[in-house]
């Protein structure tokens, strides 16, 4: 009995830990968002996860030659202003770093978080600050893909032991659009209903 509530203690402390050192990953960048509700928040540390997607990527392995391997890979878009890629092959674990892309009537290119005025249509659209919008593209190191509806989790500083650590505060939350200014998600709202949704 002292065993096993000494294990139960164990793996308590690791799940904190574990979360914990994810979190700390999550630098702060304040969203506001509009959610499938027509609910509006705003959000300081959160996730959006883009979705599971069946990827190709290339990869060296010790003694073999670069290969093309399929992998299942979940993206998420973290308020740290990038998209983190993690997931399984054959071959094991798979860590990427994907971009995104605009794609409109004149072409793809690369856009930062930085570029962004907001996201709207669940995530599958997007407009730049400059007013240029278009479809958002998930480039998985050359394999392109749409996101899956946009599903956010919120985090919350929280003391533990003397210490402030980041830990879940929200249910996943299915957003229709989100912008870093409180402004940009007007815009986004408007952006939204022209699409009769």
């Amino acid at each position: 009995m002292v065993i096993r509530r000494h294990q139960i203690v164990v793996l308590f402390l690791l799940t904190i830990f574990i979360s914990s050192g994810f979190a700390r990953n999550i630098l702060e960048k304040k969203m506001y968002y509009l959610t499938n509700t027509n609910q509006k928040g705003q959000a300081r540390f959160w996730t959006i996860y883009l979705g599971n997607h069946d990827c190709k990527v290339k990869r060296k392995y010790p003694g073999e030659p670069v290969a093309i391997i399929d992998a299942s890979i979940n993206l998420q878009y973290l308020s740290s202003g990038y998209i983190e890629g993690n997931g399984y092959s054959a071959k094991g674990k798979i860590d990427c770093m994907p971009t995104m892309k605009l794609r409109n009537a004149s072409g793809e290119r690369n856009v930062t978080s930085d570029s962004i005025d907001f996201f709207f249509d669940f995530g599958r659209k997007v407009q730049l600050i400059n007013g240029e919008s278009g479809d958002l593209i998930l480039d998985v190191e050359g394999d392109q893909k749409v996101a899956n509806r946009f599903l956010m989790r919120e985090y919350k500083l929280t003391e533990y032991f003397g210490e402030e650590i980041l830990k879940e505060g929200s249910e996943e939350t299915p957003l229709r659009a989100l912008s870093f200014s409180k402004e940009g998600l007007e815009r986004a709202i408007k952006a939204q209903t022209s699409l009769g949704e």
